[in-house]
């Protein structure tokens, strides 16, 4: 009798247990797309930009710097798509890995990255390394000159001869209206 209540017992925790990690695990992927707040590619890199020349005055040698973002900033930025795309930067395909070992562990997250595409905010120009599988529906759902939400993590910069190289990843995209030509 005793060995069936404690069945019983470890039965009934083992499964109050699954339940509870059932809507956790759901919740935390919804999260995962949560984090990317409304901002703008010039705003982060300005912000990021002012830490990183402050740290070269600090530390004055001239050496090449690189620099890791381990809050990840991510982002959900309104761009346009223009249609370009080129090889990806060696720089920033290099700071990609090496953000991925410091950060994740793990540096392989940078052969998901072979292509850099074409985007404009406002006046600027931005060129961003697209996850390979995100990229492959660019021709199917975007045109130039059409809107696009990206959501972007501006995670490392690279910085020699006061020219900052930033290195940000493209993990989604919607797509919005194609704008008119006139």
């Amino acid at each position: 009798m005793h060995r069936r209540w404690q069945f019983r017992t470890v039965s009934r925790a083992i499964i109050v247990a699954l339940l509870f990690a059932l809507p956790f695990r759901g919740s935390l992927a919804q999260s995962t797309w949560d984090r990317y707040q409304p901002g703008t590619l010039t705003a982060a890199t300005s912000a990021a930009d002012s830490i990183i020349r402050q740290s070269l005055i600090e530390v004055p040698d001239k050496h090449p710097s690189e620099h890791f973002f381990g809050d990840k900033r991510a982002i959900l930025a309104t761009v346009i798509y223009k249609g370009d795309s080129r090889p990806i930067n060696p720089i920033k395909h290099q700071l990609i890995a090496r953000w991925g070992m410091s950060i994740l562990r793990d540096s392989s997250i940078a052969a998901d990255f072979h292509r850099e595409y074409l985007f404009q905010e406002g006046d600027k120009l931005f060129w961003l390394p697209v996850q390979d599988p995100v990229a492959t529906y660019f021709p199917k759902e975007l045109r130039p000159g059409q809107a696009v939400s990206l959501f972007v993590m501006l995670i490392a910069a690279y910085s020699e001869d006061d020219v900052i190289t930033w290195a940000t990843i493209v993990n989604e995209f919607k797509a919005g209206p194609v704008a008119r030509t006139y």
